[in-house]
């Protein structure tokens, strides 16, 4: 069945002192004294959902959707509920082409910029999305979804429903446009506001991010912190990266950094940068932390890591694909945490002496056939016992260093 779209005049929301009008001005005061200082796309939704009611509005159902750039979702609902909870999600990229996002009015709205109606009693009704059933079988009597532009011309959708009925008047449905307009600043901001933290955690990290999000952006800016220190690369990458075709290269290095990242993170620390094929990460040291329980936090991560491998070695296997596996390296010590590089192109990450022993300590890894090598400040902090492999020199540092290796470790293959 084609799409109809019923389009909402507009004229009338230029009559002079319309109820639409007063609403609205009521609406876009709330949202300049109170709404944009709730601080949240949460809060500014539910509280203009509230003062819909407040103003007359029969609403029962008021959805928010925008477009993201994430690296993870397409889009992001906010969605809510006349006398419950409201709540948020963001789906997978890959549903948002099934039939709940690829067939919906919001697809429609985002595509044309018009807005688009449907009534939902009747013997007219035009069902032709599957949230419609869903709404009327939750007692839903009209529909409507406004286009809410953003100044840089993309647009997303506010949806409104009602049990009233008869469904929405044609001064409740001025009065939801009006409501969408003024809306749309405000929540531009704030999803820019998400937006920019989204960029930030994805491309430098979540706790470098948000330093940066509070000011941290000088040249030169930073400061001496204690932390231990995770290095690691991949096991005979240059013959895969001379071997495979570059999708395959990229997808074996996302499949071997998701095994080993999501490792680190889930153990909180911090991945400062992906360098080829390997990882540079920290969990650094507070005031009043036990160093102890940090280092065992790095090993578990470590573990863990090791287990992520071992999964996905399983399925390569299957596929006939060569295993994978790694070498990494754990200090303690001082680094410089801060800004480096050229005036207009910085990057947020750790240097300092610490960081080229821990980089150096992971070519040992593959002379001694071991998976996991330890530095005498991590071995002393670490507090259990450790096997001590020997003192090596490595390039650029002055004094040989003491190696150690866990008691009982995973063979390397």
């Amino acid at each position: 069945m084609a799409t109809l779209i019923t389009e909402v005049d507009e004229s009338a929301m230029d009559t002079p002192n319309s109820p639409p009008k007063e609403t609205a001005a009521h609406l876009a005061d709330w949202v300049v004294r109170k709404g944009v200082h709730r601080g949240t796309i949460d809060s500014l939704v539910e509280g203009f959902a509230r003062r819909l009611i407040e103003a007359g509005i029969p609403l029962s159902r008021m959805n928010f959707m925008v477009q993201v750039i994430h690296p993870l979702n397409q889009v992001a609902f906010w969605v809510w509920f006349v006398n419950a909870d409201m709540f948020s999600f963001r789906p997978p990229r890959g549903q948002t082409s099934d039939q709940r996002f690829g067939n919906s009015p919001f697809k429609v709205v985002f595509e044309t910029g018009q807005p688009l109606r449907r009534r939902l009693t009747g013997d007219n009704m035009v069902l032709d999305f599957p949230v419609l059933q869903d709404l009327i079988d939750n007692g839903a009597t009209d529909y409507l979804v406004a286009p809410v532009r953003f100044s840089d011309g993309q647009v997303n959708g506010l949806a409104f429903a009602t049990k009233a009925p008869g469904g929405f008047s044609d001064l409740h449905c001025d009065t939801l446009m009006r409501a969408a307009r003024i809306l749309g600043g405000p929540l531009e901001t704030m999803q820019m506001r998400d937006l920019a933290t989204t960029l930030l955690e994805t491309y430098v990290g979540q706790h470098a991010g948000k330093r940066v999000l509070d000011g941290a952006i000088t040249r030169g800016s930073g400061e001496s912190i204690r932390a231990v220190i995770w290095y690691c690369d991949l096991r005979n990458f240059t013959p895969l990266s001379e071997s495979l075709p570059m999708d395959l290269l990229i997808s074996v290095l996302n499949d071997y950094f998701e095994a080993v990242g999501t490792a680190i993170e889930a153990r909180d620390g911090e991945i400062l940068k992906f360098v080829g094929d390997a990882i540079l990460a920290i969990w650094p040291l507070e005031s009043g932390d036990d160093p102890a329980a940090v280092c065992k936090t790095a090993i578990e991560a470590w573990r863990t890591a090791r287990d992520n491998l071992a999964t996905l070695n399983e399925r390569r296997t299957t596929e006939g694909k060569p295993s994978l596996d790694f070498g990494a390296t754990l200090h303690v010590g001082e680094v410089i945490y801060g800004n480096i590089g050229a005036p207009d192109r910085l990057d947020f990450t750790v240097i300092g002496p610490a960081v080229n022993l821990v980089t150096r300590m992971e070519d040992l890894t593959k002379k001694l056939s071991r998976p996991l090598l330890l530095s005498q400040s991590f071995a002393e902090a670490y507090g259990e016992a450790v096997e001590n492999l020997g003192d090596f020199s490595f390039k650029g540092i002055e004094k040989p260093q003491a190696v150690f290796g866990l008691g009982a470790e995973i063979p390397a293959t």
